[in-house]
């Protein structure tokens, strides 16, 4: 198990992913998996930075970040004190309409739900637990 708690601010991004890769390393994981986790921690993260925080309350507040192994899954708890909001909660994006028809936003989150096997999300005690679940013997997408 490895835990890490980052500041809100967008120069703690560094520091997640050396944190991620060095927790893939010493759980063996492949590097698409690794390069998967990256890029989930990093959207979920940098959402709860921008969007969870008021300028006030940027580096102020705290992000905490828990990955384990477990057999043949990796399961990541993520906690923040941001405004509430779940993610599951945005709609999935329109891939097939035209770029400049999309609106900003949402394909972060739909890569969350593409990379991982299982995304909750509760409100507890002020703050946001979001929970994910990631098979490692599952077919990569």
């Amino acid at each position: 198990m490895a835990e890490i708690t980052l500041r809100t601010d967008l120069a703690e991004l560094a520091r997640l992913a050396a944190f991620v890769e060095q927790f893939a390393d010493e759980a063996a994981l492949a590097v698409a998996v690794a390069f998967q986790l990256n890029l989930v921690l990093d959207e979920l993260v940098t959402n709860s930075i921008d969007y969870g925080h008021a300028e006030a309350t940027r580096g102020s507040a705290t992000i905490h970040l828990r990955l384990e192994r477990v057999a043949d899954v990796v399961e990541v708890d993520l906690i923040d004190e941001g405004l509430a909001f779940d993610p599951r909660t945005l709609p999935e994006p329109n891939l097939d309409a035209p770029l400049a028809e999309r609106p900003i936003g949402g394909l972060g989150i739909h890569l969350v739900r593409r990379y991982v096997d299982e995304f909750d999300y509760r409100r507890e005690g002020g703050r946001n637990h979001i929970r994910l679940r990631k098979r490692l013997n599952a077919a990569a997408p």
